[in-house]
């Protein structure tokens, strides 16, 4: 065999093998993004072609024909390619690496096992083929949660997990900061369980700014890829990076195939003048740049647990040659902590049982909750409950309950703290008021603001407050809602807050 294999990895291929001979049809391989899916998928063909039979790979996205063809190439697997005028159109040959997109468009090639890449997203033409029994149909896929997908395949082969690979220095260790992320309440949310992309996108362009800040404060200036909600979102996010100095590209269906294709080339490069990649969904998965080291995650996911670990994924390959120790998610979007444990469950233990379609009861409520993620109050690290932070070293209170800390006047007011807003954000407010009145006006002038952003009145009395300077953050904060105010109402001349601003 000219394909190396991992001791894992020869370890799936077997059981694969073992479960073809004992007549399964339909094969599911899960392993993590790195975990070398597409190396065992090759394991595979080589071992079809030297049976004198005839394999195809088939790829759900035009953009990932090439990056396969190398690795078939790497491997000395000589191939053809049924891709719209591609110059390795070859039918005849054993091997085949097929864009779906084409073969619905054309006859399947005659084979005896179809490799499935991605296969928890089946267009029509995957069914087609399933429904067929024409061949042995072997799926890849690192998110094997697609509903109804246990309807298609007999056999789950979990290859490995992602913590496995981690310890085992397959994979790159990861930290993971909670940053200001937009406040989604009222978003429309269609049928597919996802926010309304239009609405979701007025919200996440409220914190661009943030991403931007925060990369510059966090960053180390790591090449990353960054989500976005859609290309509007995607295109405010370039423009804001660009003006802070740092090269970003876009990658989405707005550009051309050639320009991604240039875009793909110069980001893999370990020198790459590019530093950041913005995308929607077309970098999301099966997009390898193994010396990424950096995920934001700025579109917010209500339901997509598969979508939010492709994007993980993009930044856990390993990469000594660069030096590459680890990966740093900066998290705008609040997908860690909404997934926080069906994510770090799958990294633990992965899956032995795909959704079948069938209606379930709803499951009944578990007697002792799962820990929540934790906060750091000092470096804003998201993780699992521990009596120190993993990341910066800070020591929790042994003797009370570890509480997420919100780190932003925004994370405050969405969550509702009213304590800490009262000893936070409340002599702020009395020091703003004091640069402009003095007594009773200015008492009165404190209570109004701080009811108008938080929609509560402080805990401590003006007499007990001792007024502070306020922060950019509040001044601003403060300053909009005396604009929004003075635009719902016409201008007069005792108009107090018109005449405050």
């Amino acid at each position: 065999m000219q394909v190396d294999l991992r001791d894992y990895q020869l370890e799936a291929f077997t059981k694969a093998r073992d479960a073809v001979r004992q007549g399964a049809r339909r094969i599911l391989i899960v392993a993590p993004t790195g975990g070398g899916k597409t190396v065992i998928a090759s394991a595979l063909m080589e071992m079809v072609k030297e049976k004198g039979n005839r394999a195809s790979f088939v790829v759900d996205r035009l953009s990932l024909i090439q990056q396969t063809s190398d690795t078939f190439d790497r491997y000395g697997l000589d191939h053809g390619v049924i891709q719209g005028g591609h110059f390795r159109f070859k039918p005849a040959m054993p091997l085949q690496l097929c864009s779906i997109q084409t073969l619905g468009r054309r006859r399947w090639p005659e084979t005896h096992v179809d490799v499935f890449d991605e296969a928890h997203v089946l267009h029509t033409t995957h069914k087609n083929r399933l429904e067929e029994k024409a061949s042995i149909v072997i799926g890849l896929t690192a998110t094997p949660f697609t509903k109804g997908l246990g309807k298609w395949f007999d056999v789950v082969i979990n290859v490995t997990t992602t913590r496995t690979l981690i310890e085992a220095g397959w994979l790159a260790p990861y930290r993971i900061f909670s940053c200001a992320e937009p406040d989604m309440t009222g978003v429309a949310v269609k049928t597919t369980g996802e926010w309304d992309e239009t609405q979701a996108s007025g919200k996440a362009l409220e914190v661009v700014g943030d991403v931007v800040a925060e990369y510059l404060k966090h960053g180390e200036n790591r090449k990353f890829i960054c989500s976005a909600v859609d290309t509007v979102h995607v295109e405010e996010l370039q423009r804001q990076f660009l003006a802070a100095g740092i090269n970003v590209a876009t990658y989405t269906y707005k550009d051309s195939e050639d320009d991604r294709a240039d875009t793909t080339n110069e980001f893999k490069k370990p020198d790459s003048a590019i530093r950041g990649l913005i995308t929607v969904t077309a970098a999301s998965r099966g997009f390898d740049v193994p010396d990424v080291s950096c995920v934001i995650m700025a579109r917010p996911l209500r339901k997509s647990l598969a979508e939010h670990i492709q994007l993980f994924g993009r930044g856990l390959r390993i990469s000594p040659e660069t030096g590459k120790k680890d990966c740093l998610v900066l998290d705008h979007s609040g997908n860690c902590a909404r997934f926080f444990e069906e994510c770090e469950s799958f990294f633990d233990a992965g899956i032995n049982e795909l959704d079948d379609g069938k209606k379930r009861d709803k499951p009944k409520p578990k007697e002792k909750p799962e820990a929540e993620p934790v906060k750091c109050p000092d470096c804003r690290a998201l993780h699992k409950p521990l009596p120190a932070c993993p990341c910066c070293g800070h020591e929790y209170p042994k003797k009370i309950a570890v509480q997420h800390v919100p780190g932003t006047l925004k994370e405050l007011i969405a969550g509702g703290y009213r304590k800490e807003l009262s000893r936070d954000l409340w002599p702020q407010v009395a020091g703003y008021v004091l640069e402009r009145r003095e007594g009773e006006a200015a008492r009165k002038q404190a209570l109004a603001i701080f009811k108008d952003i938080t929609g509560t009145w402080p805990l401590a009395s003006w007499e007990q407050t001792n007024p502070v300077a306020p922060s950019t953050e509040v001044r601003n904060r403060i300053r909009s809602q005396q604009i929004r105010f003075a635009k719902r109402r016409p201008p007069s001349a005792g108009d107090a807050i018109g005449a405050a601003a």
